[in-house]
């Protein structure tokens, strides 16, 4: 029997092991309380403050569910979502619609980092999910422009 975790769905990808966390299987969502401070000064987060926040954040998830103390997560996702997930490009990540310098076709190296505050809004304006910790050139999202580009 496949054992499954709360956010095989979510994210849409096979549970399974890692490295990282070699002997455990599917545990609590509640018991995921790592020091994610180096991760955070790292990709520059300072709107998260704790391992489940910022699983959640990286899963789309922005409130902090209810029936939290039933959720459970796999190795595997605990590693991707939490301060196992990597970045990936240096490129700004911020989509054309609401990009100044995208919209004139140019490319940029992102120099700072989506929070979850600007993740949030940008999924909920324009459907793009960017995960906190992504990439992003100086000036590019703020909520005025979010709310100009919805109208």
């Amino acid at each position: 029997m496949e054992v499954t975790c709360s956010f095989k769905k979510i994210v849409d990808s096979i549970c399974g092991t890692d490295q990282r966390y070699n002997h455990e299987t599917v545990v609590p969502l509640s018991s995921c309380d790592k020091d994610i401070s180096n991760h955070s000064r790292s990709f520059g987060i300072s709107d998260v403050h704790s391992e489940i926040e910022l699983i959640l954040a990286r899963a789309s998830v922005f409130l902090r569910p209810e029936d939290i103390s039933f959720w459970t997560i796999c190795p595997a996702h605990r590693s991707s979502l939490g301060i196992g997930w990597r970045r990936g490009a240096t490129r700004c990540r911020v989509p054309p619609g609401i990009s100044l310098l995208a919209a004139k076709g140019k490319q940029r190296k992102a120099n700072r980092r989506i929070g979850k505050f600007e993740s949030k809004i940008i999924l909920q304006q324009i459907g793009v999910f960017l995960p906190v910790g992504s990439g992003k050139f100086s000036f590019h999202v703020s909520p005025k422009s979010l709310s100009a580009n919805s109208n």
